[in-house]
């Protein structure tokens, strides 16, 4: 009697483990379909058919604002320190002279700036987060493509046409320089690239001036707010980075400074 129930407990035992030793489980569901991809204008389709693609669409209603923003975020970002001033291409490619490599149509060039590519090509997606790549996606495709393009084309056919030499310069007669006028802290603004990020009543990728003003008005804010414009930043208006400005002396940072501190 006592040998049929160990027998019997061993088989209901065997019974329950089986889904386990098969890599089923009793309540296994469909899996859910991985996210796809965006399509590519270049793709090559294997056996001519097109794997599914997603759709992306830039979401800035107002284009060229966006593209205003962008300017100023592809300088303080130094995307130019590899791409060149204007994005005409220097370490790396030229971005407008209509030649893309993975793809230029605007979810493409997204997709390029927010994942990286081999190479070089760092990921930016998680610093600037998807508001700030469309910002820079929108200023690379508002440039116009120049006429010559002295680079390499990833297509069939070969580099464009070389640029012709310049021609020699002629001598030009030495005019005593115009006495400067001063630099009010508003100019300032745009001569160190500040209202790439920023505008003095709204929102842009970093707060507005006048925000900036409300939060700080009343304390001793003046010093933090000039190191932090000095040596950057992060944490306290979102998920951006503010970048450092080591180039701005130490004096037009504090008027600059005073200046949005006195905003109303």
């Amino acid at each position: 009697m006592q040998c049929t129930r160990l027998i019997g407990a061993l088989t209901g035992a065997a019974v329950v483990a089986m889904p386990a030793c098969t890599g089923e489980s009793a309540s296994s569901g469909a899996k859910a379909d991985a996210p796809s991809g965006i399509r590519y204008e270049a793709h090559i389709a294997a056996g001519g058919v097109l794997p599914p693609a997603g759709a992306l669409k830039n979401p800035q209603p107002d284009v060229q604002q966006s593209a205003a923003a962008g300017a100023g975020l592809f300088a303080s970002m130094n995307c130019d320190g590899c791409h060149g001033g204007g994005a005409t291409g220097w370490a790396a490619p030229s971005l407008v002279d209509g030649r893309w490599r993975y793809g230029g149509a605007d979810e493409e060039v997204f997709t390029s700036i927010f994942y990286g590519r081999p190479k070089g090509m760092p990921a930016y997606g998680g610093v600037l987060g998807t508001d700030g790549v469309w910002m820079l996606v929108a200023y690379l495709k508002s440039q116009a493509v120049p006429s010559v393009v002295p680079t390499e084309s990833w297509l069939p056919g070969g580099s464009a046409t070389a640029a012709p030499a310049a021609a020699a310069p002629t001598a030009a007669v030495t005019e005593a320089p115009p006495a400067e006028s001063p630099v009010t802290p508003d100019q300032m603004l745009a001569k160190y690239g500040c209202t790439g990020c920023h505008a003095t009543d709204h929102k842009v990728i970093g707060p507005s001036f006048k925000d900036v003003a409300a939060k700080y008005r009343g304390k001793d804010a003046e010093a933090a707010l000039v190191d932090k414009v000095k040596n950057g930043g992060s944490g306290v208006w979102g998920q951006i980075p503010m970048p450092p400005n080591p180039q701005a002396p130490e004096q037009d940072l504090h008027a600059i400074v005073r200046w949005i501190l006195d905003l109303k």
